[in-house]
């Protein structure tokens, strides 16, 4: 039912989220304090309005960023776990990998303190709508970026529903990046927003996995891959990394790498 719901809401969301102050600039962390508007907080709360009006957003760009190119945009996505939930945080751990590989990257969290268990896949939808929003004010060329999603653990699982979602909206997805996953949210997503995206299945589909996983094991990541090939993903693939369930910012840059390669993106976007 909850899902259905969802669906339902994410085809309400029309308004643009409004942001402290414009200016983006390269080389660091830009902060931004973005308010939800109401059909974003219903959305959040889904059907309710949700206690969350505020979007904490860290938006980064290379340093030779220049917003009369084309870049790809990387939304990063943590855990709703207690102590990792922190999906700017996560970021930071990412962000030398996906600047130098010509990526401009962003992620938010809800500004106020709220319960684990209003903290799921209809906010976090609400909370990247409103990020999304808020690098658009900062330039002008965002709306029309191609996306990648990413995270590692619960934020994996997010990435892939993130991905669907905003394909649904028709936003061109270039990539999933899931890290420490035992879930196939992708094809999950997929079936929740439906295929209006013919090109969704050529998205390509990253799993990292380290080799000592025992929350996300070796045979999990395995099996997605496996369940992803049955449902006719094109371009799915596995990297293995020495370790347990942590983040490896290594495979996130091959993921990167790739994703830009089969996107065929310009030149300029490095």
């Amino acid at each position: 039912m909850m899902i259905r719901l969802l669906a339902l809401l994410l085809t309400s969301i029309t308004a643009m989220p409004a942001v402290a102050a414009p200016g983006l600039v390269a080389g660091t962390f830009n902060e931004f304090n973005v308010e939800l508007a109401t059909d974003l907080r219903k959305s959040a709360g889904r059907g309710t309005l949700s206690p969350v009006t505020h979007a904490l957003v860290t938006i980064a760009a290379p340093p030779n960023f220049d917003m009369a190119h084309i870049w790809p945009v990387l939304v990063i996505s943590a855990t709703t776990d207690r102590g990792y939930s922190s999906s700017r945080s996560l970021l930071r751990e990412y962000a030398e990998v996906a600047l130098a590989s010509g990526w401009v990257i962003v992620a938010a969290d809800p500004a106020e303190n709220i319960p684990r268990e209003q903290d799921g896949v209809a906010l976090r939808l609400a909370l990247n709508t409103a990020a999304l929003g808020a690098v658009a004010l900062q330039w002008p060329g965002a709306g029309n970026a191609p996306l990648a999603f990413g995270g590692f653990s619960g934020g994996a699982k997010v990435s892939g529903w993130l991905a669907a979602a905003f394909a649904s909206r028709g936003r061109n997805v270039i990539g999933v990046y899931q890290s420490g996953c035992n879930e196939n949210t992708v094809a999950e997503g997929m079936a929740l927003f439906g295929d209006v995206n013919a090109t969704f299945k050529r998205t390509p589909v990253v799993l990292a996995s380290g080799d000592r996983d025992s929350v996300a094991t070796r045979a999990d990541h395995e099996g997605i891959v496996s369940d992803l090939k049955q449902a006719r993903f094109r371009n799915v693939r596995i990297e293995y990394f020495a370790g347990a369930h942590d983040v490896d910012p290594g495979s996130m840059r091959t993921a990167l790498e790739w994703f830009r390669e089969l996107a065929a993106l310009p030149a300029n976007a490095r």
